[in-house]
């Protein structure tokens, strides 16, 4: 096979690979072959039956055995054995008329991936995190768990921050109720009103996710009060007909109720399976002295990744960059909704979303090139044992058996492939971590 380069740019290549019809007629004998060896015709051996029965009677099956193989050689040769360093197979124009005896040429597109200098990536130096917990964090995590256990007793008083409201509203813009202009959104139909809800008075968390105007009035409000505030709606709101517009709210209270936190007993201490506030505390200590030496390691390796990036400059192979792009779109859409931001405003914004991810791709695929260029100096590898303590550690989390997880991962080998470059990359950052130079942050 000939395999001739055109460069398209700096890594990505077309590439056509001429076959010779002597080649495709060895392949064609090695099918051949194999066919007479299994053919059952009646009235023959296996492996006696005549060439010419076997082709007249197999003629299709014969073709289509050879073009699959032709095309694997083509592939192989292409991607091995041009002296190209493939990324990835961009294109690949699969012939279905090898004949024996006549050439062929089939056409590819592939990236390559480029070659660079590596910086030098031993005695990287960097900063450490001091890991220290103060008494008064301790504290906050004892009001937090505190907190998420709080009883709401009803008061008689006007609301403070932080006290939930039993309130109605209705909104109108120009006297045309806010609902109305909603049309059939219910995801958005809390902008319209509500009836008899529940509202956090006065505190960040409640602004963010309702109305901030409403939620700001409702302090210093007791029950039976009555009052109106005004809301403009953003310019890029979600729905169109209200994008710009001034409403009015007219909010009344029916009830108020404060946050009654847990006594710091006996009975709270057994629900938290600890016996005293002391044992309480040393837990809370132990857990966040874990969570900051996590914090710690990963910050130190933040830096690495971000040295290392600043030290190379490499044209990408766009087909890795295209790929990153949706893995990262896709993990942006699903923090955005988990933090109820509405399909409607993902969509208005998707190509906001979309440089984004294509910002965070393109430092993605660089490092990856970077980390790979490292792991194939230093001789890192991933070994049977690192697979199988991954897949231990993700069956736990994802709280299934080993062997279920197994049997996902059987069906999936690109989940597969990208697990194992994980590791790889991981086991690349723990070296160059070891071989760092690293002083104490000065905090």
């Amino acid at each position: 096979m000939n395999v001739t380069v055109t460069d398209t740019s700096e890594t990505r290549k077309d590439l056509v690979v001429t076959v010779s019809g002597d080649e495709i007629a060895a392949e064609e004998a090695r099918v051949l072959k194999a066919f007479i060896k299994e053919a059952k015709i009646p009235g023959f051996r296996p492996g006696k039956a005549p060439e010419q029965i076997v082709r007249s009677r197999y003629r299709k099956a014969l073709q289509e055995e050879l073009n699959r193989a032709m095309n694997a050689k083509v592939y192989q040769e292409a991607t091995e054995n041009s002296k190209l360093n493939v990324y990835s197979v961009v294109a690949f124009n699969e012939q279905d008329a090898f004949t024996p005896g006549q050439e062929v040429s089939v056409d590819l597109t592939v990236d390559v991936t480029p070659d660079f200098e590596l910086p030098s990536y031993k005695g990287i130096e960097i900063k450490a995190k001091k890991v220290e917990i103060s008494d008064e964090e301790v504290d906050k995590a004892i009001d937090n768990i505190r907190g998420q256990r709080a009883d709401f007793k009803e008061v008689e008083r006007a609301a403070a921050e932080g006290d939930y409201v039993k309130l109605s509203y209705l909104g109108k813009v120009d006297g045309t109720p806010v609902r109305e202009l909603l049309g059939e959104d219910s995801k958005q139909g809390f902008w319209g009103s509500v009836e008899n809800g529940w509202e956090e008075a006065g505190t960040e968390t409640a602004r963010e996710y309702g109305i901030p105007e409403i939620v700001d009035g409702l302090v210093g409000k007791a029950a039976g009060d009555k009052f109106e505030v005004e809301h403009t709606f953003r310019d890029d709101f979600a729905v169109e007909a209200l994008r710009g517009k001034k409403a009015v709210y007219a909010v009344e209270v029916h009830e108020v109720r404060e946050r009654a936190l847990p006594e710091l007993d006996e009975e709270f201490f057994k629900s938290l399976q600890v016996e005293s506030l002391e044992d309480l505390k040393d837990k809370l200590l132990t857990q966040l002295e874990s969570q900051k030496k996590q914090e710690a390691e990963q910050d130190k390796r933040n830096q690495i990744v971000d040295q290392l990036l600043g030290s190379v400059e490499v044209a990408l192979p766009e087909s890795g960059i295209e790929g990153e792009t949706q893995n990262v779109l896709g993990r942006l859409m699903v923090e955005n909704m988990q933090r109820g931001v509405p399909e409607e405003e993902l969509e208005q914004n998707k190509e906001a979303l979309h440089a984004q991810a294509r910002d965070y791709a393109q430092r993605d695929v660089k490092l990856q090139l970077i980390l790979s260029r490292i792991a194939q100096e230093e001789s890192i590898e991933v070994q049977n044992e690192d697979l199988q303590r991954t897949i231990m550690n993700m069956a736990m989390q994802n709280r299934q058996s080993p062997e279920e997880l197994v049997k996902e991962l059987r069906k999936d080998r690109n989940r597969i492939l990208n697990m194992q470059r994980q590791i790889l990359f991981g086991k690349t950052l723990d070296l160059l971590i070891k071989e760092a130079t690293v002083s104490e942050a000065n905090e």
